[in-house]
C-alpha cells in the first residue's frame, strides 16, 4: 500500500547550499523517531554523474506529491535545469499535487516562462532565508493536506488558532495573550479564533465554543488563574472531545493551585516570549494530525476508531464509551499507561503492533548490514533517508522481539546511539520482553573497550570483540599488537591487510551467531561520509572487498537467507543487479582495484596462501544462486518488492513475513 503523501525537494546538485537545506527541511520535518510525532516522507530529485536532469520524477509511488523547488543561482543559471522545472510544473495533477518554488536568489524567478504566474516564496528577502523557508514550507503543507477545510492554494490561513485563554489574566505578566495576537495579526499566515470577535451579541456562548473547538487548533495559554475557570477547562475538553491539535504554553509565573488533570497528553512549550516557536510548534502538531489520521484512515479495519493522538482514558470514553477498538499512531503507550487505558474496556493497537503481533520474531537473532551507500544520490536519496529508514526498521524488528546484531564502533553520533535509545523505550512497551537486544561486534584491531565502557552499553547491548586473528601479530607491525591503539588501514598495505583480515574474522563470527542477514547500502566505491567534526570527506572500504558484500558472501556460503533493501542502491542493489544479469563495473576487479593498496593486498593474500576475491567469479555465482536461492523465504515477486520499495510499512511487512518462518534455535 503506497503512502498518501510525498514531499519531494528538487535542487541542483552542484549547490551544496541548497543540499544543506534539502537537509534541513528533511530534518524540521520529522522528529525523534524514539518519540511520537512527526514523520513527512521526503525524496529529493535522482542526480546523474553528468549533473544534468533525471527523469521525471516517479509521482505515482504516492496519493499526493508536493514539490519543492530550491530555486538558486546554481539553477537559474543552468537552462536544462530551468526547463526540467518548468516540465515538473505541467507534470503535477493540479488537484492532488503542488509546486512550490523556494526563490534563494533574487534573479531565480520565474525560471521558465511556463512558471510566470506562479508565486514563489521570497526567502532571499528575509534575513534568515533557511528559517523562513521551514517555516513557509510547513504553512504551505498544511494548506495543501486539508487543513480548516479544504482551502485552496492562496487561502490567507491554513488553520484558525484557537486562543484558549482566561480574561483574568489578559493584563498580567507575562501578557502573553496580547503578543500572541500582535504576532498572528502581523506576521504569520494563521487567523485567530478569539471569543470577543467570533460570539457577538445574542449568540449561543456555549454553541459558539464547541463549533470555533472543533475546526480550529488550540493553544492553551496557561496562566496562573487559567485552571481555575470553567470556560477554559471546558475549551480543553472540546478540543480533545472534537481530536483537534492541542498545544499549551506553559505561562505560569507563580502556582496553579490545582492544575487541569486534562491538560496531559499534549505537546507542551514553555513560554519564553517566543511566539513565532510556539506557532510553528502547533502548525507541526496540526500536519501531524492530518497525515497521521490520512495513513491511519487507510489501514483501519472495520469497527476500529482512529485516533490522531495516544488515546487516553478522557479521550477514549468520549469517543468510544467502554467498548471497541482503537487504532492510533506509533509508538505503542508503556506497560503502564496501556494498563490503565484498557481497564475502559477498549482494544489498543498501533501499526507497528499489527505487523509484529501478526508474526513474533522472539529468539531470533538478525545480522543487520545497514550502511552508506555510494551511490545514494542517484536514487533521489540522502544519509538522512538512511538513517530515518534505518532506525525505522530497527524499531519493528526489536518490537517484533528481535536480537539485532550489527558490526561498529559505538559512538556520539549516527543510528548506533539511537538505536540504544530504542531499545530503552521499547523495553518499557507492553507485551515486550525487557532484555538488551542489540549485539555490538567488534572486530580486531578496533580498540579494546575499557571495563567503563562495557558497563555503560550494558543495559542495551551485549559487546562482542573478536581476537586477533592468528596470521597477524607483531612480526609483521609492531603495531599489531592483541590489544591494539587505533591505526587507519590506509598507514600501508600491511596495515590494511590486518583491517582485512579482523573485519574477515568478525564477519565470520557474527554470521554463525545469526539466523538470517537484513542489506540495507553498502559502500563499493569512493563514498561521501561525515565525519564527527561535521566536514565531509570521501573514503574507500577497509577490507579485502566492499565490506557489506563481504557479509552478503559469508551468510550465502552459511545458507543464511539475505534479505535485499535495493531502493537505497550500494550494495544490496549491486548484489540484486548482478543476480538478475546486469552488468555492473563495480563487480570488476578493474573498478574495485582502485582502492588505495588493492593490488599490494592482492599480493599478501597470495603470499599467505589465502585466496583473494576474483569479482567475476562472484558475479556468476551470485547469479547462478538466483533470488530464491539467495532467500528461500520470500519468492521471487517479493523479493523484487524489497528490492524496490521505498516504503518502510511495505519492507517491514515482507522482512516480518521471511523472517517469522525461520527456526527459534532450541
Amino acid at each position: 500500500m503506497k503512502p498518501a503523501f510525498l514531499l519531494y525537494i528538487v535542487f541542483h546538485p552542484a549547490s551544496d547550499a541548497s543540499r544543506t537545506l534539502a537537509r534541513r527541511l528533511h530534518s524540521f520535518l520529522n522528529d525523534n523517531p524514539v518519540e511520537p510525532g512527526l514523520r513527512v516522507g521526503t525524496r529529493f530529485c535522482p542526480e546523474t554523474p553528468d549533473r544534468k536532469p533525471p527523469a521525471a520524477l516517479d509521482l505515482a509511488q504516492a496519493g499526493r506529491n508536493f514539490v519543492v523547488v530550491l530555486a538558486d543561482a546554481h539553477l537559474n543559471t543552468d537552462d536544462a535545469w530551468r526547463s526540467y522545472v518548468g516540465d515538473l510544473g505541467e507534470q503535477l495533477d493540479g488537484e492532488l499535487d503542488r509546486l512550490m518554488p523556494i526563490q534563494l536568489s533574487s534573479n531565480a524567478w520565474p525560471l521558465d516562462p511556463r512558471l510566470k504566474t506562479t508565486n514563489f516564496a521570497r526567502a532571499y528577502a528575509d534575513e534568515d532565508p533557511e528559517r523562513y523557508a521551514e517555516r513557509v514550507l510547513l504553512t504551505e503543507l498544511c494548506r495543501h493536506l486539508g487543513a480548516a477545510g479544504t482551502p485552496a492554494p492562496g487561502d490567507p490561513a491554513p488553520t484558525e488558532v484557537f486562543l484558549s485563554h482566561t480574561k483574568l489574566d489578559i493584563d498580567r505578566p507575562p501578557r502573553v495573550f496580547d503578543a500572541f495576537i500582535r504576532h498572528l495579526n502581523a506576521k504569520h499566515p494563521v487567523a485567530a479564533w478569539v471569543d470577543c470577535a467570533k460570539i457577538g451579541s445574542g449568540d449561543d456562548f456555549e454553541a459558539r465554543i464547541s463549533a470555533g473547538a472543533s475546526q480550529t487548533s488550540m493553544l492553551c495559554l496557561l496562566t496562573d488563574r487559567y485552571s481555575s475557570r470553567e470556560y477554559c477547562r471546558t475549551e480543553v475538553l472540546l478540543a480533545k472531545r472534537y481530536d483537534r491539535p492541542l498545544v499549551v504554553v506553559d505561562a505560569l509565573q507563580e502556582t496553579d493551585k490545582r492544575g487541569f488533570p486534562y491538560l496531559g497528553n499534549a505537546t507542551v512549550v514553555r513560554w519564553a516570549d517566543n511566539p513565532s516557536e510556539i506557532i510553528d510548534v502547533l502548525l507541526k502538531e496540526l500536519l501531524r494530525n492530518l497525515i497521521a489520521e490520512s495513513d491511519l484512515e487507510r489501514q483501519a479495519t472495520a469497527g476500529e476508531t482512529v485516533f490522531r493522538r495516544p488515546p487516553e482514558v478522557l479521550t477514549v470514553l468520549e469517543r468510544c464509551g467502554r467498548k471497541g477498538a482503537i487504532l492510533y499512531p506509533d509508538p505503542p503507550l508503556g506497560r503502564a499507561e496501556s494498563h490503565v487505558v484498557k481497564q475502559t474496556g477498549v482494544t489498543l493497537t498501533t501499526p507497528l503492533q499489527r505487523v509484529t503481533q501478526r508474526a513474533p520474531l522472539k529468539h531470533r537473532t538478525i545480522a543487520l548490514s545497514l550502511s552508506e551507500s555510494t551511490d545514494i544520490r542517484s536514487n533521489g536519496l540522502d544519509s538522512v533517508h538512511l538513517d530515518s529508514t534505518t532506525l525505522d526498521l530497527c524499531r519493528y524488528l526489536l518490537a517484533a522481539g528481535a536480537t539485532l546484531a550489527y558490526g561498529g564502533h559505538i559512538g556520539s553520533k549516527g543510528y548506533t546511539e539511537q538505536l540504544g535509545n530504542l531499545v530503552r523505550a521499547y523495553n518499557n512497551l507492553d507485551g515486550v520482553d525487557p532484555v538488551a537486544r542489540i549485539r555490538n561486534y567488534r572486530g580486531w584491531p578496533l580498540p579494546r573497550l575499557t571495563v567503563e565502557q562495557r558497563d555503560d552499553r550494558a543495559a542495551i547491548a551485549r559487546v562482542i570483540e573478536t581476537d586477533r586473528p592468528a596470521d597477524v601479530d607483531e612480526t609483521m607491525n609492531p603495531a599489531f599488537v592483541a590489544a591494539p591503539t587505533f591505526f587507519p588501514a590506509t598507514t600501508s598495505p600491511e596495515h590494511r591487510f590486518a583491517w582485512a583480515r579482523g573485519m574477515t574474522e568478525m564477519r565470520v563470527r557474527q554470521t554463525d551467531e545469526t539466523a538470517a542477514r537484513i542489506v540495507l547500502g553498502g559502500t563499493f566505491g569512493p563514498t561521501e561520509k561525515v565525519n564527527d567534526d561535521g566536514t565531509q570527506s570521501v573514503k574507500w572500504y577497509s577490507g579485502l572487498m566492499p565490506g557489506v558484500l563481504e557479509e552478503v558472501l559469508i551468510s550465502a556460503e552459511r545458507g543464511h537467507p539475505v534479505f535485499l533493501i535495493g531502493a537505497f542502491g550500494g550494495v544490496a542493489r549491486l548484489v540484486f543487479d548482478l543476480i538478475e544479469g546486469v552488468e555492473r563495473p563495480e563487480a570488476t576487479w578493474e573498478y574495485q582495484r582502485d582502492c588505495p593498496d588493492s593490488v599490494q593486498l592482492r599480493d599478501l593474500y597470495h603470499a599467505n596462501g589465502m585466496m583473494f576475491p576474483d569479482y567475476r567469479t562472484v558475479a556468476e555465482e551470485l547469479r547462478s544462486q538466483g533470488l530464491e536461492g539467495l532467500n528461500p523465504l520470500l519468492n521471487e515477486a517479493e523479493h523484487r518488492e524489497l528490492a524496490t520499495t521505498l516504503d518502510t510499512e511495505q519492507m517491514v511487512e515482507l522482512l516480518v513475513k521471511g523472517l517469522s518462518q525461520l527456526n527459534p534455535p532450541t
